[in-house]
């Protein structure tokens, strides 16, 4: 796929935790994207004509979001999930129109939604206690960041009180 990135930042963080398998009830491995603040947004005017429309305007977050529904990661990235998850792969669901990047039980291999872990609280990816978040752990990576992805949402602000490894 062609780079059609909408999202960048100068680092970021790889999320590690343990989701329960909808398939199998199996505890599984998942990770997930976390991005600091200050990264940046690709903002278009979808009310425009496409012929007139502006390439978009670049615009920094305040505060720190998670990413999912991802179409497009550049090989480094991809190489640092696989170091962390051999599970972390591209994939196509059933109510998916195209292939995105998700997580994959690593017992059954069946294919884990996004919605299960970034959208539902005590999901993996959305602490919302002490609790859940202390089986979470973030891998920060001071490298260059890029993605095309179709869901952002702000990070719980338990993520920011988190250690890094």
């Amino acid at each position: 796929m062609p780079n059609s990135s909408n999202i960048r930042s100068p680092t970021y963080c790889i999320a590690l935790a343990l989701q329960r398998c909808g398939s199998c009830a199996s505890p599984t491995p998942v990770v997930g994207l976390v991005l600091p603040p200050g990264h940046e947004t690709l903002e278009t005017d979808v009310d425009a004509a496409e012929e007139t429309a502006e390439p978009g305007v670049w615009e920094p977050a305040v505060a720190s979001a998670v990413i999912f529904l991802i179409d497009y990661l550049p090989e480094a990235v991809q190489n640092r999930l696989c170091e962390v998850s051999p599970h972390y792969h591209l994939d196509r669901s059933e109510q998916a129109e195209k292939s995105n990047w998700m997580n994959h039980c690593s017992f059954c291999r069946a294919p884990l939604t996004d919605f299960e872990l970034y959208c539902e609280p005590e999901g993996a990816l959305l602490p919302t206690s002490e609790e859940a978040l202390a089986s979470l752990r973030l891998f920060e990576v001071q490298e260059p960041f890029e993605a095309q992805a179709g869901g952002y949402a702000y990070a719980p602000e338990l993520l920011d009180t988190m250690q890094r490894d």
